[in-house]
């Protein structure tokens, strides 16, 4: 595996992923993103999870967002009004939760 001088991705062939495919998420993990070559011919990148996607499915998975009206809101504002379940006085508030999913999100774009 060897990284290209000026990219932020490391380029690694399909024969390097398989042999080191648990090395390669470790340093996804990390941060780092990948391109997987082919005879020299990109075939994939692999990127880590999306911090902001990935509390949105934890969410889900709680049950404090349901994912079907979360589909169906277009606008902050609906998404604002999306039910969820009681909460408790340690839990932030769902339209807090999504202006920092949302600024994470932003952060993130960036890169």
């Amino acid at each position: 595996m060897d990284s290209e001088p000026h990219s932020h991705d490391t380029r690694i062939t399909v024969r390097d992923l398989q042999r080191n495919a648990a090395a390669v998420l470790v340093r996804l993990e990390h941060g780092e993103t990948f391109t997987v070559t082919r005879h020299g011919r990109t075939v994939a990148r692999i990127v880590p999870p999306d911090p902001a996607e990935e509390a949105v499915n934890q969410a889900v998975a709680d049950g404090l967002i349901d994912l079907t009206e979360l589909s169906r809101a277009r606008t902050a504002a609906q998404t604002a009004r999306i039910r969820t379940a009681p909460s408790t006085a340690a839990d932030v508030p769902l339209t807090q939760a999504l202006e920092e999913l949302r600024d994470a999100q932003d952060d993130g774009a960036g890169r």
